[in-house]
């Protein structure tokens, strides 16, 4: 049975790494199946948008809408409706993959084996959170970096281009980077902790608060990992790996946020 670590504000990665890989042992296969059938899922969406795709590169241009004959936008409009299909399904699938990970992570680290139903377990709520959440990251990003962009394309449209443009290249790739590694939790904080994004954000930001490094250390080891065993096997062993890896940053979460589930996701529905 894995321990529930009392929180300690301080980041242990071997630890993490050791708990998560415990949690992930004590129901291999849900987390493995789980695993297989998003990627098929995610690989099923992007072919279907790829398939939209092609055929609108392969549909003759028409030099206006009404020279276009009807079975030439009948394709198109098919084209259409697959990318939008296509993306709308990868959107989900990645929401509902993410919950179920960190549900399955957290019942285990709990010491209690998830079941295949609870990873697959549909909740609106959650997922609402995870888009907000998600979309205020990326808003802060953009906030960070449109700057950082307005002030080249100033420097350049005043004949002071290549010898500014490194410097502020390089802030941008520092802030993104600072930025990143602050929301390493962004998905457990929200799931878990808080329905607030921006509240969720700062949380993030405060947590890393003097641990940054190593922070960017284990997620440096994780990406690692991952990268090295998708060379390897051809995506199998990175497919494989996700579960653990997830399991490991939510047993690094735990240690700097605590172990409480305030919002109530690894509550049975009724």
């Amino acid at each position: 049975m894995v321990p529930t670590p009392i929180r300690s504000g301080r980041l242990r990665v071997f630890q993490a790494c050791r708990e998560g890989w415990i949690a992930f042992g004590l129901a291999p296969g849900p987390f493995l199946i789980f695993s297989i059938l998003s990627s098929l899922a995610m690989g099923a969406s992007a072919l279907l948008m790829g398939l939209g795709v092609a055929a609108l590169m392969l549909v003759p241009e028409a030099s206006d809408l009404a020279a276009a004959t009807l079975p030439r936008l009948i394709v198109m409009l098919v084209s259409l409706g697959a990318v939008l299909v296509g993306v709308l399904l990868l959107g989900l699938v990645t929401l509902v993959t993410s919950v179920g990970f960190c549900r399955g992570a957290w019942l285990a680290l709990e010491g209690h084996r998830p079941r295949f139903a609870d990873l697959i377990r549909w909740d609106g709520a959650a997922i609402n959170r995870l888009i907000l959440a998600w979309t205020a990251s990326q808003l802060l990003l953009l906030v960070g970096l449109v700057p950082l962009g307005l002030v080249g394309w100033g420097l350049s449209s005043l004949g002071l281009g290549p010898a500014l443009w490194w410097p502020i290249g390089l802030l941008a790739l520092v802030f993104g980077g600072w930025f990143g590694i602050t929301q390493t939790f962004l998905n457990p904080l929200c799931l878990f902790r808080s329905a607030k994004p921006l509240v969720t954000l700062r949380s993030g930001i405060k947590g890393v608060h003097g641990q940054w490094w190593r922070i960017w250390a284990l997620q440096g080891l994780l990406v690692t990992v991952i990268v090295v065993s998708s060379g390897a096997s051809g995506n199998a062993l990175s497919i494989a790996l996700a579960p653990v890896v997830c399991c490991i940053n939510l047993a690094a979460y735990r240690q700097l946020f605590g172990a409480e589930d305030r919002l109530g996701l690894i509550k049975p529905q009724t």
